[in-house]
């Protein structure tokens, strides 16, 4: 009898709170893989029912993790003037880490190894890798990447990579982080996605340009970030509208224009944003509420758990997402938000681009925000009436029969069995280390499989 293949699932995040993360384990678990997770720590959510490991659990590791080496000097004109930037650059002021972002900005190919130099929690999620066997090794995000490629290569088996975001694009509308950051992404791009067994992403519009950014033979699978389907009621308008912005609370999200528009909504309409938050933009968007004098209608409410979003939202009426048009990056994005919304039955109130406005208006679901200024912001929320809410709110239920992740998620599984099938007798039982490390899953408590000491 066959076992049950494995997946090792890479992303530098707390795999708990990341949302497309723990679902694509629990969709391959449910599909009968055995699932590892390697992630950081931090997480505020309850774990998942599979193995999680984090860099807490570095202290059982035979050897303390380091920097990987990479076999690559840059010889020529362009060591001439990497050396010479980093005889002369902190003179003028720019900084070591800097260097570094624009040594791969001149040769592309010492990308991998600036990113190993990025941050050492790198390493240390290369290192709990290696105690893992699998069968496919699964990167979210450009994070990752070298990180599966090397222990997929290492082992002989195959890697799939999972992107979140337009990374080459992610924040285009900086000229800093496009002369500094952009060049280094795109490098580490071109050098792994071409060799992954499976490409995917969020959008159409992403799948399409990361086809012509690195010339794959193939679109590469879309997967949208829909969530788990949950059985929500419908309940008519509040007496008083509730208008909902959850996610990550960081700028360029439109949300101090949000505040700004409060000002010009019918008197009936609040806002609630919801989500983590550091204490300085915190006390920005304070700052906003006050000089737009809209004290006790706009509230910044405390996250949630991940797994209670949708039930938390069901308590609201409309779901607004204010997003900037202003680089590729947002105008393919299609986020966990949107459909989040839509699971938790609320009209929406987005801004016109393409993806997400596609989906709503295919749907009925809501109004376009035509340009993120408060004045079109407040236009749009004031188009919507308790009639038309209601609507909106019933289709958003009607929906989610559809953009829900059991029925997202088979594209993924099918994918990714296709792809074992091909190699062959890939699934046969790894050799097992006969003295282990001793790593222990906190989640389980079992022993995970490590060097010998």
């Amino acid at each position: 009898m066959r076992r049950a293949p494995t997946v090792v699932i890479v992303s530098q995040s707390s795999i708990a709170d990341d949302p497309r993360v723990r679902r694509q384990g629990d969709a391959l678990k449910t599909a009968g893989w055995n699932v590892i997770g390697v992630g950081l720590d931090g997480a505020r959510g309850t774990a998942p029912d599979w193995r999680v490991l984090t860099p807490g659990d570095i202290t059982a590791l035979c050897e303390k993790p380091t920097m990987p080496t990479i076999g690559y000097r840059t010889t020529g004109w362009r060591f001439t003037l990497i050396d010479m930037m980093s005889k002369y650059g902190n003179a003028f002021g720019v900084t070591d880490y800097d260097q570094r972002l624009l040594s791969a900005r001149i040769d592309p190919e010492r990308a991998e190894t600036v990113y190993w130099t990025l941050n050492s929690v790198l390493w240390e999620l290369l290192a709990l890798g290696q105690t893992c066997k699998a069968d496919l090794w699964l990167g979210n995000d450009w994070t990752s990447l070298p990180i599966v490629a090397r222990l997929a290569r290492t082992q002989g088996v195959r890697y799939a990579y999972d992107t979140h975001e337009l990374a080459a694009d992610e924040f285009g509308e900086s000229r800093r982080w496009r002369i500094l950051e952009r060049p280094l992404r795109i490098a580490i791009e071109r050098k792994f996605v071409p060799g992954a067994a499976v490409v995917s992403t969020v959008s159409h519009s992403i799948a399409k340009r990361l086809r012509s950014l690195y010339r794959l033979d193939t679109l590469p699978l879309v997967v949208r970030s829909t969530p788990k389907f949950q059985p929500i009621v419908y309940r008519p308008p509040s007496s008083r509208i509730r208008v909902l912005y959850h996610g990550s609370v960081w700028q360029n999200r439109g949300l101090e224009a949000s505040i700004r528009s409060v000002a010009d909504w019918r008197a009936d309409f609040d806002l609630t944003i919801r989500g983590p938050v550091s204490d300085s933009y915190r006390a920005t968007l304070e700052n906003e509420i006050d000089a737009a004098g809209v004290r006790g209608r706009v509230e910044i409410a405390p996250p949630v758990p991940m797994m209670d979003l949708v039930h938390e939202a069901a308590a609201f009426d409309i779901g607004l997402f204010a997003l900037p048009g202003h680089s590729r990056h947002n105008r393919y994005a299609l986020p966990n938000k949107f459909f989040e919304y839509i699971m938790a039955g609320l009209a929406l109130c987005i801004s016109d681009l393409p993806e997400m406005s596609r989906l709503l208006r295919q749907y009925d679901l809501g109004r376009c925000i035509s340009t993120v200024e408060p004045h079109a912001i407040a236009a749009a929320i004031n188009s919507l009436d308790r009639n038309s809410i209601a609507l909106y709110k019933r289709n958003a239920l009607v929906a989610a029969q559809e953009l829900n992740w059991e029925r997202e998620s088979q594209r993924m599984v099918a994918q990714y069995s296709t792809v074992l099938a091909s190699t062959g007798e890939g699934w046969a039982e790894a050799a097992r280390c006969p003295d282990s490390c001793g790593v222990e899953d906190r989640n389980s408590n079992a022993p995970v499989a490590g060097k010998e000491c």
